[in-house]
């Protein structure tokens, strides 16, 4: 199998600087990495190889100092390999605090995941993206009258089972309303148009407050570039509820490989903060207000309004009248 060059059991090192395509030779309990036939400088060779001599201990060997690199698991004890001691060491821990001390995550964030539900084994979409033809795009929006930390979220939804799939995602951290409206008219009139082009905008509460100085609301930018918003859900319990009813429903809530922040927060960067530190304890009710949450406000906005998928399009499917008037 020809393969790009692989990366060291570091996770994210690579092991030789000149290989650039690797064929990977397995052997029962050896995987072996080596460049097709010889490095760019005609040297022999290298080969970075990886064994697993029992279950919890994985081992990698570099070609070019003779290093062994040992990473070691849980289950390398063998008491702790059985279903039933990971089932009660993990009943009284968190899952952040269970990936810390346990897990193989390099990152985990601190807190307490606001969708613990979410798994990217079973929500995950990767490849092509594939949509029955009367879909729905449904955009939610996360901004406010004086806020620089603008997301937006793109989602389909089928409106016969109301099954969402998020395709696109924007965060701009410090950013104009102005230029965040034009990137987004550009994607959905340049990359997503072929869906169908009909899309229903929910925003934030906040998006139609007016500020104090000038008397304008984000709306008001939203609608200078065709984007006429309505109003998401403003109750937090009721848009976490939107989404864990999709997330625990079978095939219901999915994300395409491509929206990388909307995996990253819902896979723990969104959280509900300590009130203090050390293992387990108390957390605030409300989740931590940073570039996480507000990718996660547009994928749950977006949740709490997939019935208007259900609404009828005009003219849908059908020819205009001779007079161009809908």
């Amino acid at each position: 199998m020809i393969m790009p060059e692989p990366r060291s059991a570091v996770r994210g090192r690579r092991l030789d600087e000149d290989v650039v395509e690797a064929a990977a030779v397995a052997t029962p309990g050896t995987v072996s990495l080596a460049s097709p036939t010889e490095a760019g400088d005609g040297s022999p060779l290298r080969v970075a190889q990886q064994e697993s001599p029992m279950p919890g201990i994985t081992t990698w060997i570099n070609p070019h100092n003779g290093f062994r690199i040992v990473d070691l698991e849980y289950k390398a004890d063998p008491a702790k390999r059985t279903e039933a001691w990971e089932s009660a060491a993990r009943a009284g821990m968190p899952t952040a605090e269970w990936e810390r001390e346990y897990g193989k995550k390099w990152v985990v964030y601190e807190g307490k995941p606001v969708y613990g539900d979410y798994s990217e084994d079973r929500h995950l979409v990767v490849g092509n993206i594939i949509v029955p033809r009367r879909i729905r795009l449904v955009a939610g929006y996360d901004a406010g009258p004086n806020d620089v930390n603008l997301a937006w979220a793109l989602a389909t939804v089928d409106p016969a089972t109301l099954h969402v799939t998020f395709i696109d995602e924007l965060h701009v951290d410090d950013g104009d309303a102005d230029t965040y409206c034009q990137i987004i008219n550009a994607r959905l009139r340049m990359e997503w148009a072929k869906l169908g082009g009909f899309v229903v905008h929910v925003a934030d509460q906040s998006v139609f407050t007016e500020t104090n100085i000038e008397k304008k609301s984000f709306a008001s930018v939203l609608r200078k570039h065709g984007i006429n918003p309505i109003p998401g859900e403003i109750s937090f319990v009721g848009r976490r509820a939107a989404v864990n009813k999709a997330l625990l429903t079978y095939d219901a809530f999915k994300v395409h490989e491509r929206c990388t922040l909307i995996r990253e927060s819902l896979g723990g960067g969104y959280v509900y903060p300590k009130t203090m530190g050390g293992i387990g304890g108390q957390y605030r009710e409300m989740p931590l207000k940073n570039k996480f949450s507000h990718i996660a406000n547009c994928v749950e906005y977006v949740c709490s309004r997939l019935a208007v998928a259900t609404m009828q399009v005009p003219f849908e499917g059908r020819r205009l009248p001779a007079m161009n008037i809908v």
